[in-house]
């Protein structure tokens, strides 16, 4: 019983490494097609569109990071 549940288990194992090797070999020959390679100006527009936005967000958390500072350093004089 022990060898056949050892079986069943190396036969799943190479199912399931057959499946990831086939999902590997998908993935490269997605890649590989020259169209998927090219960068077009709608994608560089949408990342640098983005920078704006993201050097908000640091200058919000900065600014909510000095509030909670101030509000500390209020606190702890009132105490």
């Amino acid at each position: 019983m022990r060898i056949d549940n050892n079986i069943h288990a190396m036969t799943a194992s190479a199912v399931q490494i057959d499946k990831l090797a086939t999902n590997l070999a998908d993935v490269a020959n997605t890649v590989g097609e020259p169209e998927n390679q090219e960068v077009t100006q709608d994608l560089i527009d949408s990342i640098v569109g983005q920078i704006p936005e993201v050097i908000s967000y640091e200058a919000n958390a900065k600014g909510i990071e000095t509030q909670n500072a101030v509000a500390d350093v209020l606190l702890n004089i009132k105490a």
